[in-house]
This record gives structure tokens, C-alpha cells and sequence, in this order.
């Protein structure tokens, strides 16, 4: 017992000195900056991860840059190190507290929207409450859509897929999209739900996507994590399940570090780079592979259906790419140039939309190695023939924290890469 309570000491002193905050309150990340320091070689990267103080926002790879964020009482220290150690580096975020709040843009929750079925309106960002109500809607409404229950979050939220199928499912090709993997990643559900909105909704301007293809939806793989981005912690990044009792600074207030890396728990090579071992990492793999129960729905969803979906696409951000499996490897699939060809083609219709540019490449071509994830596992396991990952806007001029502005632009241009994706899918498989 007095270990217990020593342990809950010790977590509760060692929060408060690294700027966290009680479990009732919201953490603040005011006056944290976000540093882009360029990574030149292995070693490079290695010494610059050994420097205490720091948290990554963005590994990047080799010949580019990592987007660091530095609690204001490590700053000084931190850059006098990156400084001692030849590193260049340029602040790409003076606070993080202030972009938070230009984030959250205040609205009457009777003006969000005139219709009264639903709640979206896209120029803010919904909670999972007002996006469920967007789905029953488009369910209610639209004879070719319906809702399957897939099974529940760890903390009991439920997980549906949105199937928009004419004539009913399964008898035509399929496109698979998920959205919200990585908690703090916003822009990828809102993206989400407004291309299915311009899907469902303006089906008269493109009656060959729903006539000729099956489309399942799915908001948030990670409904847990969604909710306490918007409860406790806008940066948190992994599920809610508890994983190790660990007894040091990023612990929780309750001793035990919490959730997993959903996005590095997949059953295909598995813990081979890119993720840690350490429970409270924000890329901890989880002790075994599939441990989230989350994975595991979706995992049985997209198995079931596997022989029909032709299309696999998990929207992430920040970063604007479009990656390429695998992320164990930079050996190259033997589908690799099939992959890239769909891939490009449909980035230019991406770039038509708004002028913004993605790169395409495979996953450690363009970012770091990353193995344990359902990209890699929807080709490796699932043989689904094309599948993507994409990291939406920005850049990092705001990262994480892209402004409520940004939300119909990014989905304009990301509803262009799939529709013109679909097409593709229609010509090879219809």
C-alpha cells in the first residue's frame, strides 16, 4: 500500500514538472514550441533522439527534417544542445497553446447548421456526437446507405462502418477509407465525412462511383483516443487501453501509461522498426500484435470483404503525402509501380483542385521506417491490390493543429485524388 501511494506521489510531482496537469483539467501546451531540425544521417537522427526534453511531432527521414515540441522550461536547454551538436534547426512553432485556440473556433451550436437532421457544418471541428448524427441521417435519408455496427472501442464507444452500395453490397468492387487511426490527427475525420457527405449527398454528379462501386466508410478507428483529444489532451495520439505500470515522468497521474499505437499494432511484421517497446511511448506496438480491440474490428470487417475491396486508403496527418506499403522496408512490392501509377495519376487530380502538392513514395522513402501498419497489412495479408496511406495538410506551419479554414479545402482536394483513384478502380475491376 505505501507503495502504491508513493508511486502516485511520484507520478503527480513528476506531471507537474513536465507541464501536465490533473486528470479533471485540460493539458495545456501553452508557450511549448515545435522545432524542424534537419536530419542528415542515421547517426544524425540518433543523437538528436537521446536529447532529454524533446517529444516528435515528425520523425522524418534522412536528408530532411524532424519537427521536435519543447516545453518552454526545456527550450533554452534543449537548444543549446541541438546548437553544441551542429544541428540546424529553425522554430516552425512559436506556441502551440495559441494555435489551439485559433483552432477551436466558437460557434452557436444553432447556426452550425440549418439543417436540423444533422449537425456538420465543416467549418469547425465536430465531436464523434455530431458525426454519428451526420451517418443516421445519410442512413435515414439515402435508400443505398446503411450502417454496420462493428463492435465496440475499448471504452465502449461504438464503431460503424458507412456502406454506400446500390443494388446492395458485395456484388460490385469495393473502396475501403478509414480516418482517425492517430488521435490527434483531426483533419482526417473531418476530410472524411465531408467527402461522404459530397459522396452520398451530390450522388447525381457522379452516379458511376456508387453505380459501379461499393464504398465503406469508416470515421474513426480510434474513437477512444478522438474523445480524450477533446477532453484531457489535444496531442494524444494512441488508444486508451492500459498497457504497462511504469514508474517515470510521462507516466499518467495514475501511475500506468496508457494506449497503444494503433497504427503499429497490425499482424504483418510486426515490431520490425519503427515502433517502441516502451508502454509509454507515442509508438509503443502494444504487447502483441492486434492487441487493440479496435484493430481487431476492423481487421474482421475488411477480411470478410476482402475478395471485393480493391481500394485501401488510411488518412493521417500532417505531412502531404500519398505513401506506398511497405513501411518495414524500403525494398520496393513487386506491385510497386501499379501502386505509384494509380497513385500519381490521381494526385494530379489532387493538385488541380487547390495548387497543393503531395509526394508519392513508398513509406520510408518519404518518412521512416514504420512497421505495423493496416496499409501494410490490407496488401501484405488482406492481398487487397491497392493500398495508400495519406498524410493530409499541412507542412508544419501548423501541423497537428491545422485551422478549422482548411477543412473543406483539404477535402476538396482529397475527395479529387479518390474520385479519380475510383475511376481507375472501375476500368480494372468493373
Amino acid at each position: 500500500m505505501r507503495l502504491v501511494i508513493f508511486c502516485l506521489f511520484f507520478s503527480f510531482f513528476a506531471s507537474l514538472s513536465h507541464g501536465k496537469v490533473l486528470s479533471d483539467s485540460i493539458k495545456s501546451y501553452e508557450n511549448h514550441s515545435v522545432l524542424r531540425v534537419k536530419i542528415t544521417s542515421k547517426e544524425n537522427f540518433d543523437l538528436l533522439s537521446s536529447i532529454d526534453g524533446i517529444h516528435f511531432w515528425n520523425d522524418g527521414h534522412i536528408g530532411g527534417n524532424a519537427d521536435i515540441m519543447v516545453t518552454p522550461q526545456d527550450i533554452e536547454r534543449v537548444k543549446t544542445n541541438l546548437f553544441k551538436n551542429g544541428f540546424e534547426f529553425t522554430t516552425m512553432i512559436e506556441n502551440v497553446g495559441e494555435l489551439m485556440r485559433l483552432e477551436k473556433v466558437p460557434k452557436d451550436r444553432d447556426e452550425l447548421n440549418m439543417n436540423s437532421e444533422h449537425r456538420m457544418s465543416w467549418t469547425e471541428y465536430h465531436n464523434q456526437e455530431d458525426i454519428e448524427s451526420f451517418v443516421d441521417y445519410l442512413a435515414e435519408k439515402y435508400d443505398f446507405v446503411e450502417l454496420e455496427h462493428i463492435g465496440e472501442s475499448h471504452e465502449g464507444r461504438s464503431m460503424r462502418v458507412v456502406k454506400v452500395c446500390k443494388n446492395g453490397c458485395g456484388n460490385k468492387p469495393a473502396m475501403w477509407i478509414d480516418g482517425g487511426i492517430h488521435a490527434r490527427e483531426w483533419i482526417a475525420p473531418a476530410a472524411l465525412t465531408w467527402m461522404l457527405h459530397e459522396l452520398v449527398e451530390n450522388d447525381k454528379d457522379h452516379t458511376d462511383l456508387t453505380e459501379k462501386l461499393d464504398w465503406y466508410i469508416l470515421p474513426f478507428v480510434n474513437p477512444d483516443g478522438y474523445a480524450y483529444t477533446r477532453s484531457k489532451d489535444r496531442l494524444w495520439r494512441k488508444t486508451r487501453s492500459q498497457t504497462t505500470f511504469l514508474l517515470n515522468e510521462r507516466s499518467e497521474n495514475d501511475g500506468f501509461c496508457k494506449g497503444t499505437d494503433a497504427n503499429r499494432n497490425w499482424d504483418f511484421h510486426w515490431n520490425e522498426g519503427g515502433s517502441s517497446h516502451d508502454g509509454c511511448s507515442d509508438t509503443y506496438h502494444g504487447e502483441t500484435a492486434f492487441s487493440e480491440i479496435e484493430n481487431r474490428n476492423v481487421r474482421d470487417f475488411v477480411f470478410k470483404n476482402k475478395d471485393n475491396i480493391e481500394f485501401f486508403n488510411t488518412l493521417h496527418a500532417y505531412s502531404q503525402m500519398v505513401l506506398i506499403p511497405y513501411g518495414f522496408t524500403e525494398e520496393h512490392v513487386p506491385s510497386y509501380q501499379k501502386l505509384k501509377n494509380l497513385a500519381d495519376k490521381s494526385n494530379e487530380a489532387l493538385y488541380a483542385v487547390h495548387g497543393t502538392e503531395y509526394k508519392v513514395g513508398c513509406i520510408p522513402c518519404l518518412l521512416y521506417v514504420a512497421s505495423g501498419g493496416s496499409m501494410d497489412w490490407a496488401l501484405g495479408v488482406a492481398g487487397i491490390s491497392y493500398s495508400y496511406g495519406m498524410e493530409l495538410r499541412d507542412t508544419g506551419l501548423h501541423g497537428f493543429l491545422l485551422p478549422p479554414d482548411q477543412i473543406i479545402p483539404t477535402a476538396e482536394e482529397t475527395w479529387a485524388f479518390h474520385k479519380h483513384a475510383a475511376r481507375m478502380i472501375i476500368d480494372e475491376f468493373a
